[in-house]
């Protein structure tokens, strides 16, 4: 194995001077460095020894698999916890016991421990090898079955990428004159697979052997081709291993002489009751790396967008939703948060509803970039094979949805940067969290002695919006930490509110997305390494922004002008929706609704004033039709209907003895009168009787109904809660279980998916009941345990 810097001090040097293990992993001093003094022969001399090792191990491997394969998936699935946890100490005795293990410095930080003592080496290079994931029934088959029956070389980038890695490892290949680089694609040999290369006259000299795009395709650093060699080398020996414990009974002569068997049926990996994003998280690094799913990620963006349009139309509609979101927004100003003077109010107001529109003017424009956007099979079957670069138009799109969603990306992380010291769950543990002239920096200052839950909190957000610590851990593994998180730890979840979760929501689905262009291999270097953005695409990007400013601009001078932007406390923002209908309480909703038509009236003529932008047509020409505004109808007093008296009747004791005498409160009898034989006429016109005619004479149609649409009784309960009958009059909502909705919306062909932070997604199946063709989602309401502990300022 290659010497590192962390691995020296792993072994108890006490004189290194780094400091404490929090310390040293904020800095990423502890995390793998390369080595600066490797020449080029003793890289080819290390990469013959780690590709004849992978290369052995793939072949015994592959050939257990073929015939043994469904003989090693029966015994493991039989076996207990204690058993397979075994079996893996056995197979890796210095094996790490919790999930993602590289990041522990995040989960324990005020446990003491000996300066010298750091992180595993092993937690580095392989962090998907840990007891808390492998020993759960489906993850190590998947891991076998993908490593065994699949060639090294399509592993080698994502085992790089696996890897957390630190400082030094950003090698560029333009900058040399005569750069060296690793070749892995289509080589099947030791000395083959991974052979450093000159990209300099040798490969000019031999073009037909190796062509560019093959050179394209697989070019890696020496170093960085070496390490990942050295990770392949550990992964192939590790799963070989548990092959032939698991097969402890068969002789090692049979792992090449056994007779071929089929291959066994695809896992099926036994997941919650629905969908989430956790369960692909646990199984991505035991799968072959997938490729960019173009469907998906446009059913979530769809979905997103519409979600965003909902939040305006509520702005714009309900003065109840437009208060809570007020509130929410001035509670999570950086300023102080108890002040209740009108210009705090008008800064929230301002920063509300410019965030609405900055996040639909993005949204738009990434939405719209993926609806214009061909298939994937249509872009590289037009594509540049021999100089792997796709059409000019399909480069300018992908282009400026990468510039996009870079631009958009900042705008959820400056949020949470901002508001979560000053979170009411939180503010207690940031002593400059409320001072106006500290900076971003001083009011992220968080106090000693605080709980492990809220200081989890603070280390793993802090390096979520702080450019260093994401340079060092990158963006998408912090991301699955933090909802790891959120999954797995409830003291620590409920210290995030709402408002939190929803902008880390948008910032996990915006690296969902950067994620995916990432797996758009080797396309994606076109435009993001070679930097061919062209300046169309800037003028697209930019013209954006400014149209993003301009509105923020307007929006906030209208609101610190507006007559009409009272506090919430003023009684003309009382809403009283959720209270019993009456006629004091329906004239209050008529005037908190008309007082907010008013406002909002007046911000659209500010704006179209100051910038000459209109609002609605701002919306009309991106496709938002307007929609009709639900107001509260005039109170109508509720017709009495005369309910007639029942006299009661005196009974004499003789009557009362009397099973003859009805009496009051006993059903009587009631006797069917029988009806009169009718002969019916055999010869001539039959005539009929006045009765039959009145009884033939058809009655009066109705308007037909529409169509029905037949579902579970526990379904129609749900939904009659949620979507109650138009003509219904004082209808009571009742509260309904999330577990209830979400197997409503299962039953009428919305499947459900659990993604980031508290937002589940709704997306139609092909056998759906309704005719909906996009996803929604929906923000799963999350309670509040701790609420006697929460401070009164709340």
């Amino acid at each position: 194995m290659a010497s590192y810097t962390y691995e020296l001090i792993e072994l108890g040097d006490d004189a290194h001077g780094l400091g404490c293990k929090c310390c040293r992993f904020s800095k990423g001093l502890d995390l793998p460095s390369p080595r600066k003094d490797l020449s080029t022969a003793e890289a080819r001399k290390l990469a013959v020894g780690f590709a004849t090792s992978v290369l052995r191990d793939w072949t015994a491997l592959n050939a257990i698999l073929k015939r043994f394969e469904g003989t090693i998936q029966k015994r493991w699935l039989k076996k207990g916890v204690k058993q397979r946890k075994e079996i893996l100490l056995k197979a890796c005795p210095e094996m790490p016991t919790c999930h993602r293990p590289d990041f522990q410095g995040f989960r324990e930080t005020l446990k003491t421990a000996p300066r010298s003592r750091t992180c595993p080496s092993r937690a580095y290079l392989w962090p998907y090898i840990n007891l808390e994931d492998l020993q759960q029934p489906h993850p190590l088959l998947l891991f076998l079955n993908c490593r065994g029956r699949v060639l090294p070389e399509q592993f080698i980038s994502a085992d790089i990428e696996a890897a957390h890695l630190g400082r030094g490892w950003e090698f560029h290949l333009k900058c040399c004159q005569n750069p060296e680089s690793m070749v892995f694609y289509n080589q099947r040999t030791p000395r083959k697979y991974g052979e450093v290369l000159e990209l300099g006259e040798s490969l000019m000299r031999s073009p037909s052997q190796y062509s560019f795009a093959m050179i394209f395709v697989s070019r890696t650093h020496p170093s960085l081709g070496l390490f990942g060699l050295e990770v392949q080398a550990g992964i192939y020996s590790f799963l070989l291993d548990c092959a032939k414990l698991i097969l402890h009974d068969v002789h090692p002569a049979q792992y090449f002489l056994a007779p071929h068997q089929a291959a066994p049926a695809p896992l099926m990996p036994k997941r919650g009751e629905w969908i989430t994003l956790q369960d692909h998280m646990l199984e991505a690094p035991y799968r072959l790396p997938q490729g960019l799913d173009l469907d998906r990620v446009k059913a979530m963006v769809s979905a997103r967008r519409s979600a965003v349009v909902d939040h305006l139309w509520m702005l714009r509609e309900d003065p109840g939703y437009f208060i809570e979101n007020l509130n929410d927004w001035k509670e999570h100003d950086y300023r102080d948060h108890k002040c209740t003077c009108g210009e705090c109010w008008r800064d929230a107001a301002a920063e509300m509803i410019s965030d609405g529109f900055s996040s639909f003017l993005f949204w738009h424009a990434i939405n719209r970039l993926f609806k214009q956007m061909p298939s994937i099979e249509a872009q590289l079957a037009r594509a540049d094979l021999e100089q792997v670069r796709l059409k000019g138009e399909d480069e300018q799109r992908w282009a400026e949805l990468d510039g996009t969603v870079n631009m958009m990306m900042l705008m959820p992380m400056n949020r949470i940067r901002a508001g979560l010291p000053n979170s009411p769950r939180l503010r207690h543990c940031y002593p400059n969290a409320g001072q106006v002239r500290a900076t971003v920096e001083e009011r992220w200052i968080f106090k000693f002695g605080r709980t492990d839950a809220e200081r989890r909190v603070d280390i793993v957000f802090n390096a979520i919006t702080n450019a260093e610590q994401r340079s060092l851990h990158q963006l998408t593994p912090l991301i699955q930490e933090a909802q790891y998180m959120l999954d797995t730890q409830p003291a620590s979840a409920q210290l995030v509110d709402g408002w939190i979760l929803n902008q880390f929501s948008d910032l996990a689905l915006l690296a969902e997305l950067g994620e995916s262009m990432d797996r758009f291999k080797p396309w994606v270097e076109a435009w993001r390494v070679c930097s061919l953005r062209s300046s169309a695409v800037d003028k697209k990007v930019t013209r954006l922004l400014c149209l993003d400013s301009t509105l923020i601009e307007s929006i906030t001078i209208a609101c610190k002008n507006s007559t009409m932007l009272y506090p919430p406390s003023s009684r003309l923002w009382q809403y009283p929706a959720n209270k019993r209908p009456s006629k004091a309480n329906t004239d209050q909703m008529r005037h908190a609704e008309a007082h907010l038509d008013l406002f909002w009236e007046e911000i659209e003529e500010i704006v179209l004033e100051i910038c000459g932008e209109d609002l609605p047509e701002l919306l009309a020409a991106r496709g938002l039709r307007r929609r009709k505004l639900h107001r509260t109808p005039a109170w109508k007093e509720p017709v009495a209907t005369a309910v007639p008296e029942v006299k009661l009747k005196s009974v004499s004791p003789l009557a009362a003895l009397d099973t003859n005498v009805s009496r009051f409160g006993e059903r009587a009898e009631v006797h069917a009168e029988s009806t009169p034989k009718c002969k019916v006429k055999t010869r001539g016109a039959p005539t009929l009787s006045p009765m039959a005619e009145i009884l033939a004479t058809p009655e009066p149609t109705t308007a037909t109904p529409g169509p029905s649409v037949k579902v579970k009784k526990r379904t129609y309960r749900v939904f009659d809660a949620l979507l109650p009958h138009p003509g219904a009059e004082n209808h009571q909502r009742t509260e309904i279980a999330w577990d209830d909705l979400l197997q409503a919306m299962n039953d009428i062909g919305m499947l459900p998916e659990k993604l980031y932070g508290s937002v589940w997604s709704f997306k139609p199946t092909p056998d759906a009941i309704v005719g909906v063709t996009r996803g929604i989602q929906f923000h799963e309401p999350r309670e509040v345990r701790r609420g006697q502990k929460i401070n009164a300022h709340m």
